[in-house]
Parts: C-alpha cells; structure tokens; sequence
C-alpha cells in the first residue's frame, strides 16, 4: 500500500535517496540563475501553498525526445515546477542500468537548501516527467491551521494530480487513507487506471498524500508502466478471502475475519520485479486501538497461491 510507502520516507531517506548517495563525485549544484527548458507544466505554487482550491490545470501530453533522453535541466525545471518553486536549489544525476528499472535512465536529485536532502524527487529520463517527490520539509511543525476534511483534501489531491499527471482523467480513485504523525493528519489518496471487464487496478496510477493542516502535497508518486500480464483472473474473489482468512485464522486473533474491509484486484510487482495479477484481500483489527490497524494479504489471482502478508 502506498501510505506504508510514504511513511518510510517521511522517517527516513528511500532506497533513491541512498542510491543517489553513490553518485556524490558526480553531484552538479544548479544556481537560481539556470536557464529554463523549453520543456514546461503548469505552474503549481497555488496548488501547494493554499488551503483553498485553484482552478483545475491539465498536465501537458508527454513526449520522448529522438535523442532518448531529455537534458539534466529539463528534469530540475520539470521537478520546481511540480514544487511551485522556480527558484528550489538542486543537486543530482542520472543513473541507469537495473537500478533505475527505465530503458533511459532516472534523474535522482535532491534539495540543498535549507536542509540538504530533506526533499528529494525521481525523474523519468525519458519524458522528464516527475515519477516521486517527497516533501519531508513541509512535515515540520507550523502556525498554519487549515484543518483539511477528508472531502477538502481529496478535492485538492485531485486538483494537484490533474496538473502533473496526463491521462488523470483516466483514472479512477481506488484507495484513500488517513493518518495521524506529529504534525496531525495527513490523508493519502491514489488513482489508477482500471479495466472495464475485470475491473482489475492496471499499473498506470498516480498517489497524492496532502498535510490536513496545511493543505499542501508532501508526497507524489506516479506509474506509468506498460501491462504484461493477463488481467482475467482465474481465482474468484471469494476463493481468494476464504485462502487468506484460513490463513490468518489459527496464526493471529487480531483480526476481524468475517468481512473483509477491502478486496483489490490489481497488477503488482513480485520480488523478482515480475508483474503479476493478485487478489489484495484487507482485514481490520479487532481492536481499533491497537498497534495496527489492519493487515493485507496477496493472492495470485491465476494460481490461488498466497503471496504476502
């Protein structure tokens, strides 16, 4: 689940954050003076900044340049316009081979200031399109007190989406979470692309998760991959929750076994970084105060086999 995602890297630094470590020798300061590319998104100060909405952008088509690759600069000014900061200092490079998991290459770059690292993005070389940013800065303790309802940061989530994602109109939303961190609440919101036969979740999707008490988005993530999987499933949902309730069942009393929360039928990624059509089975914990709130469990949807708990 993506709001486990973004957790771990609100506290520390994700895999692209130490990946970027590795490539230091090569790190190029950008100033405030470099030139803008010609390659340009709506700008979304208003979206980040405000508590209230501003009228909906779309997001331009995007475009794979002849050369293959589009310029450092090109992915920072794609990245200070996602942040609403033409001025954001920079640092980074680009990284290719299995690490960057893209036939050109992903731009790993970072902030410097005023804290070095404390925000740091993922660019597709390709398309200089934004794939994550995290803003672990705007997590920090503050006198705004907007007070987001679910309703509010949903609507503004979207609003931020449709400016930075093309295809947002596309998608459906098929996920929404609520947490509570130092800070308050932040609400996690994802959209994706779903079939119309097996309503299956394609992986082409977008996730915006926005502070309730400031309104602004502290974390992007998008995914734009072609599906190598059949996404006709040949285990039936119910054959999918009897497997994992029998599962949980003589393992752990936590949970509420009776009714599942949530049945997700989605192509994800295995271990090996194989796509694969799994049942995503959720159940909530008897105990609402408890340490963890619910538990999700992956089933293959063409073998029945149980993936992960």
């Amino acid at each position: 689940m993506e709001t486990k995602h973004l957790f771990r890297l609100f506290l520390t630094p994700s895999a692209l954050a130490h990946a970027l470590l590795g490539f230091v020798g090569g790190l190029l300061l950008l100033s405030l003076t470099s030139q803008p590319a010609a390659f340009t998104r709506p700008a979304l100060s208003g979206l980040l900044g405000a508590s209230t909405l501003s009228a909906p952008n779309t997001a331009r088509p995007l475009a794979v340049l002849a050369s293959g690759r589009v310029p450092l600069q090109e992915a920072i000014d794609s990245v200070r316009h996602l942040a609403g900061q033409p001025g954001l200092l920079l640092e980074g490079g680009l990284q290719t081979g299995d690490a960057a998991a893209r036939a050109g290459g992903v731009y790993f770059l970072e902030s410097v200031s005023p804290t070095r690292g404390e925000d740091f993005f993922t660019v597709d070389a390709r398309t200089g399109e934004v794939i994550e940013a995290t803003f672990r800065g705007r997590l920090a303790p503050t006198d705004t007190a907007t007070h987001l309802t679910p309703a509010d940061a949903e609507a503004q989530a979207a609003v931020f989406a449709r400016a930075t994602f093309w295809g947002f109109d596309g998608l459906g939303l098929v996920d929404q979470a609520t947490r509570t961190g130092d800070t308050g609440l932040v609400y996690t919101f994802k959209w994706s692309q779903v079939t119309a036969d097996s309503h299956a979740e394609l992986p082409v999707s977008v996730s915006v998760a926005v502070q309730g008490h400031t309104g602004q988005v502290v974390w992007y993530l998008s995914q734009r991959d072609p599906v190598q999987v059949s996404t006709q499933p040949a285990v039936a949902e119910s054959q999918a929750v009897a497997t994992a309730r029998a599962w949980l069942r003589p393992r752990d009393e936590r949970w509420n076994l009776d009714q599942p929360a949530a049945v997700r039928l989605q192509v994800l990624y295995d271990d090996d970084s194989q796509q694969r059509l799994m049942w995503s089975v959720r159940f909530t914990a008897r105990n609402e105060h408890g340490p963890r709130a619910s538990i999700r469990l992956l089933i293959d949807a063409q073998t029945g086999q149980l993936v992960q708990w």
